[in-house]
């Protein structure tokens, strides 16, 4: 009953239009069908693929949406990280997933891994986006996740505040791993939020390679265009 009347007080609206959503909506299905998709499931060497093409053991990638400055998808992730939104991240995974499972995307692959965050800042933000959109991506593919064999040793600055070298040199030995024998000749989908210049998912992939006889492929929600 309280619930009815919170709802007809103050009901939930879509960040985007405004208008109200439905029960387990985090955005309307108008707006959810006009998002910029990169279709990058289904091309091999895209934008994506081309950033991490000097990985060792890198094997594909792709991203679900295009991100650019002032667009629908760049306050989508506002809201996903600062405005206490995870499913918002966890939502649009389920949807990405549904399409990318109509290529042989996730083919092969034996685990998701998100970007993990420094415990002060998850502490401070109460939530890691990045494993919303890894449980989303795990629930309809059926792919478990692990969130417990990549973490993060430093507490650097935000990425966003950076441009070019500065955003590699800001993530350089930042990541650590734990009990690298246990993801021996796995499969690694390595999750992040948005990818500018890769050099976070880099790191990562730098860390990693104590996976012995690991490959890793990478997903994120959006890509900016340059």
């Amino acid at each position: 009953m309280v619930k009815g009347i919170l709802d007809l007080l103050f009901p939930r609206c879509c960040p985007l239009c405004g208008e109200i959503l439905a029960d387990g909506e985090e955005l309307c299905p108008a707006c959810l069908a006009g998002l910029p998709r990169t279709e990058q499931s289904f091309v091999r060497d895209n934008m994506t693929e081309q950033l991490f093409a000097g990985e060792k053991r890198f094997v594909r990638g792709g991203c679900f949406l295009f991100y650019e400055k002032e667009s629908s998808v760049q306050e989508l992730v506002h809201q996903l990280k600062y405005k206490e939104s995870p499913r918002l991240g966890y939502i649009l995974a389920r949807e990405a997933a549904f399409d990318f499972l109509s290529s042989d995307f996730f083919e092969g692959i034996d685990v998701i891994m998100p970007v993990p965050l420094h415990p002060r800042r998850l502490r401070e933000r109460g939530y890691n986006q990045s494993e919303w959109i890894a449980r989303g991506l795990s629930e309809v593919t059926g792919i478990p996740m692990d969130s417990t064999h990549l973490t993060r040793r430093r507490n650097n600055p935000k990425q966003a505040l950076m441009r070019g070298k500065d955003r590699e040199t800001n993530v350089k030995d930042v990541f650590r791993t734990n009990h690298p024998e246990e993801m021996y000749r796995k499969h690694i989908l390595l999750v992040d939020d948005i990818i500018t210049t890769g050099s976070t998912l880099s790191s990562c992939m730098k860390a990693m390679h104590t996976f012995r006889g690991a490959e890793i492929s990478v997903f994120a929600l959006g890509k900016a265009r340059k």
